[in-house]
């Protein structure tokens, strides 16, 4: 039997000539090194060859934008082609139409959502060509997909789908990645948040986190921003999920990173209209700081949901690649789609997004001789993981209140003590902390990302928030709660009638404070004679006495008509 003849465009480049060494290694599988200049595709068919390839890896001429580049194509007789050469931001499906009229499978490596999503449109004519059109057959979202259906076998509904990467700085930063990045930056990203569709702008929502190996290997902390990708259109429906669907980069680079924010409110106030045209430049600037960082890379995938007992529960999927191997990765997909198509196991026809495919196994499979790791485990929202069994016992509402795993809004009623004198108030202030006030309307909306629960409380019109987190090293088992640059690390105590918090630490710019400088807090949860959650806290300062009281009670906003939550008035 002929072996299978996979045509790879654009395989010199950055990721292109990592699918050719990839395919390089299946016996079954013919591949042309396809490129705008020979000579490199020849150089690197040459080493292919020499390192066990044989006749099988060939090089070939090939240049979109000549005029006879379809005639050429054509000439190749390849059974597969994957196309790496991008960006594929406002690119036209010019090739994938090419191959369905010669009867040729079409894979890409594109990232760009428009394209990906809009795939759909050469469906009819690839399934009459008895061919596969399959866009996206990358980190995202073949990927991506595959673990979020390895990893939600066993929930019973997904609320959130958080995916994150992060390279290391020495990466290779081909211009049409750049490009890609650039044409979003700054500009409106549609996203499905809070179970609506709703905007978010590109390269904002700025913010820290950490990657790391279950108990193992970690990158330290790094910054992320919001981006564009297929899956924020594709997963809300394929998925059912309910509350969100996010997707973040970070730059290793704090300095590129911020930087490049910085950049994206010229363009969000409309003084820019895009910063492709600053691709060169600004790859030139990263480039004179390539030596800093690590070749140390990483993507996280979280699934937050419901078991089949309706507990919350998130499953945390962590990848990490080092010396070197992360570029490898959005090259898997394409490689094991086909391979399989080579070897028959597939037999989808159609154009459609690489999702629904590959499964996760055999994405990584071809991750073999990379030194990159993945790992995954279940996380038990913040309250049930440090209080342990004692949970079970606690009152309905209460227990209710703490099961998050991605985000909720509980309503009420509360009364508020502000701060007295002078200098109460100005520190009162400066926490954000309400202002006395007597049967107010109260929200408290919670938002889970990366195992932080953000509390963001409503009295009347006044807002204030603070994080919520799983204290670490010498705060194990404790809950910190956190107020801009203070910190405090609380036990919480349990009891048959609810939750009382007690202080054990408190921190201001990471310093840890003495014991007479600590605050004055007193913090306790039950529950009323209508199962209504309540809630009384009080927060003071040494010297400066109270500079906060609020007590109240709270129902889950999609029961605030029920006869356990009487109208407010």
């Amino acid at each position: 039997m002929a072996a299978f003849r996979v045509v790879v465009i654009g395989g010199t480049g950055a990721f292109g000539e990592r699918v050719c060494r990839l395919l390089a290694r299946d016996p079954s599988v013919d591949v042309v090194v396809a490129a705008r200049r020979l000579e490199p595709a020849q150089a690197l068919a040459a080493t292919l060859r020499a390192q066990g390839g044989g006749e099988r890896i060939t090089a070939a001429t090939l240049d979109l934008a000549a005029p006879a580049w379809v005639d050429d194509l054509a000439r190749l007789r390849a059974d597969a082609v994957i196309h790496t050469a991008g960006p594929f931001q406002g690119a036209d499906y010019r090739v994938a139409e090419a191959c369905i009229r010669s009867g040729i499978h079409y894979i890409d490596l594109a990232d760009a959502r428009g394209f990906v999503c809009g795939i759909g449109t050469l469906d009819s004519a690839a399934r009459a060509a008895g061919v596969l059109v399959a866009s996206g057959a990358s980190s995202v979202p073949a990927l991506s997909a595959a673990v979020v259906e390895h990893v939600a076998s066993g929930l019973s509904r997904i609320e959130a789908i958080d995916i994150a990467i992060t390279p290391g700085n020495r990466a290779p930063r081909g211009r049409a990645t750049i490009a890609a990045i650039l044409s979003y930056v700054g500009r409106p990203v549609r996203l499905w948040r809070d179970g609506a569709w709703t905007t978010g702008i590109g390269w904002q929502d700025l913010h820290r986190r950490v990657l790391a190996l279950p108990g193992g290997a970690s990158l330290g902390p790094r910054r992320f921003a919001l981006c564009d990708v297929p899956d924020l259109t594709l997963f809300p429906g394929r998925y059912a999920v309910r509350g969100r669907v996010a997707f973040h980069a970070g730059l290793e680079l704090s300095l590129l990173h911020v930087g490049l924010w910085l950049l994206s409110w010229p363009v969000r106030w409309g003084w820019l209209a895009s910063l492709v045209p600053f691709t060169d430049a600004l790859r030139w600037l990263a480039d004179r700081v390539r030596r800093l960082g690590s070749d140390r890379g990483g993507m996280l995938l979280d699934v937050a949901g419901r078991d089949a007992a309706g507990r919350a529960v998130t499953c945390r999927w962590r990848l990490l690649a080092e010396a070197g191997d992360g570029p490898w990765i959005p090259a898997l997909a394409s490689v094991a789609l086909a391979r399989k198509l080579a070897h028959g196991a597939v037999t989808t026809r159609g154009a459609m997004p690489c999702v629904g495919l590959l499964t996760m196994d055999e994405v990584l499979a071809e991750a073999e001789g990379l030194v990159v790791r993945w790992g995954c485990e279940l996380a038990q929202p913040l309250y049930v993981r440090s209080i342990g069994a004692a949970y079970d016992s606690l009152p309905a509402s209460i227990r209710r209140l703490h099961d998050i795993s991605a985000g909720a809004v509980w309503q009420g009623r509360a009364e508020v003590g502000g701060a007295q004198g002078l200098l109460a108030r100005f520190a009162a202030r400066l926490f954000g902390f309400p202002a006395t006030a007597k049967e107010v309307p109260v929200t408290v909306a919670f938002d889970v990302r990366d195992g932080v629960e953000t509390w963001r409380r409503t009295f009347g019109r006044h807002t204030f928030r603070s994080l919520q987190y799983a204290g670490t090293g010498r705060e194990q088992g404790l809950i910190v709660e956190r107020f801009g640059v203070v910190a405090f690390a609380m036990r919480a105590m349990v009891s048959p009638q609810g939750i009382d918090l007690r202080l054990e630490s408190g921190r201001v710019l990471g310093l840890t404070l003495p014991r007479f400088l600590w605050p004055r807090i007193a913090a306790c949860e039950r529950v009323d004679s209508a199962g209504r959650f309540r809630f009384d806290v009080s927060i003071g300062l040494p010297v400066l006495g109270r500079l906060v009281r609020y007590r109240g009670w709270l129902v889950p906003a999609d029961d605030v008509t029920s006869p356990a939550a009487p109208a407010a008035g």
